[in-house]
């Protein structure tokens, strides 16, 4: 895996301070990308001031309130968080590496760290992918998102030298084009093959997390967008 093709994306951070732990943890592992969405409290001072001796990191530190448009570019986003979802494979940090080591070197990886008071919500874990448990003691599970975060660096950069041997044939799909292909299954199933159906949004809502289950190489995702133009036409 190419590090500058990892983006550790936080959600809602309220401490600053938290921002700069996240940045020196980067620097200690070699990334760079990071976006801060919806950050709830601003200070420069105080995030240059847990930076440490990584405050010429906090040039690589970008601000947005749009979420999607910063995982659009993005093959596959794992959310941190420390309870199971519904509908969502758990995985554990190592189980995360062993999968990107399976990837192409040039796929894009998002990993995202939620609120330090209530993690990550829906609809920040609708565009994941995969959630991530780090494993703890039951009774006290709950990490600092700096923690959570060195942690994950730490995994990432173990293995950041080995390529993988599926490069050549494997070529991901971003969230657009995920999007692209949801739409068309969701058409398809929800107006035509269960159109009387009252359950329309849970069908939307299973039909993206089977497929988010599965990765989709572009060819595949195209030979099932046939599939289902077939259906559309022939219905």
């Amino acid at each position: 895996m190419d590090k500058d093709n990892l983006r550790i994306i936080l959600c809602r951070i309220w401490s600053p301070g938290n921002v700069g732990s996240v940045l020196r943890a980067m620097k200690n592992f070699g990334f760079r990308d990071i976006v801060s969405v919806n950050q709830m409290n601003f200070s420069e001072e105080e995030t240059l001031t847990m930076c440490a001796g990584a405050k010429d990191h906090y040039k690589y530190l970008r601000f947005s309130s749009d979420l999607r448009s910063e995982v659009s570019d993005l093959n596959v986003v794992y959310a941190f968080t420390a309870r199971k979802r519904r509908h969502f494979k758990v995985i554990t940090p190592q189980e995360m590496v062993e999968e990107i080591d399976q990837l192409p070197s040039s796929a894009r990886i998002g990993i995202m760290f939620g609120n330090e008071t209530n993690g990550l919500n829906n609809d920040e874990i609708d565009v994941c992918d995969k959630t991530v448990i780090i494993p703890t003691e039951r009774d006290y599970s709950s990490l600092n998102v700096a923690t959570a975060a060195m942690i994950a660096l730490y995994e990432m950069s173990k293995n950041s030298g080995i390529s993988s041997s599926s490069e050549i044939t494997q070529n991901l799909l971003n969230l657009e084009e995920k999007e692209e292909m949801f739409g068309l299954i969701e058409k398809v199933v929800q107006n035509k093959l269960m159109e009387k159906s009252g359950n329309k949004d849970q069908i939307k809502e299973n039909i993206r997390h089977i497929f988010r289950r599965v990765r989709l190489n572009k060819k595949e995702a195209g030979f099932i967008r046939s599939i289902f133009e077939i259906i559309d036409r022939k219905i």
